[in-house]
């Protein structure tokens, strides 16, 4: 199993194509518990190609090969957000699915949602789990989920926290660029 370093980064469009990687790898049965349904690599291309990164919350955690191990979308709605998360099979039970749901939060708190809300599969007792461990009221009808949570107004911890995360994620971000360049310097030097 790799290490990781459990910083979240804010997706760009420039990580689409990244984001788009993360979700074909997932295997059939984590792509109906993240989708809802049985989810095609067509389907997957379509969601991605429509999601929107300027409005929308997206965060994620790589690897040390800066594979995205773990994403969350929360999508904004005029009241409350929507969150949908995915964790690679090889890192879950590290709670990185918890640093993502807090991000999320605080996310949509900071633009003045009143509520996030989660949609799952029931069987999906893992996402489950997250929602109620984070405090969220989950309730069960046939075959599916939902869970909700009522968004405490923003704070100056809360706005602080956001910034915080974004500045080192982005200093992540660019001590990894400048490893990837002293590395290739270094292969070509030795050539």
């Amino acid at each position: 199993m790799k290490t990781i370093v459990p910083l979240t980064l804010r997706l760009n469009g420039a990580d689409r194509s990244a984001l788009l990687s993360h979700f074909l790898s997932l295997e059939p049965e984590d792509r109906r518990l993240r989708f809802g349904a049985p989810t095609g690599d067509e389907v997957i291309r379509a969601y991605v190609d429509r999601l929107d990164l300027v409005r929308d919350g997206l965060f994620a955690v790589r690897d040390e090969e800066e594979v995205l191990i773990a994403v969350a979308h929360v999508a904004i709605g005029p009241v409350y957000g929507e969150l949908g998360l995915s964790v690679l099979p090889g890192h879950r039970g590290q709670g990185i699915g918890g640093i993502l749901f807090a991000r999320a939060v605080d996310y949509l708190r900071n633009r003045g949602l009143r509520g996030v809300v989660v949609h799952c599969l029931a069987e999906n007792a893992a996402m489950r789990h997250l929602a109620t461990r984070h405090g969220m009221r989950v309730t069960l009808e046939g075959s599916d989920g939902e869970g909700y949570l009522a968004l405490r107004p923003a704070t100056p911890e809360s706005h602080f926290r956001e910034w915080l995360q974004d500045q080192q994620g982005a200093a992540l971000e660019i001590l990894r660029r400048n490893a990837r360049l002293a590395r290739m310097m270094w292969t070509l030097s030795r050539s």
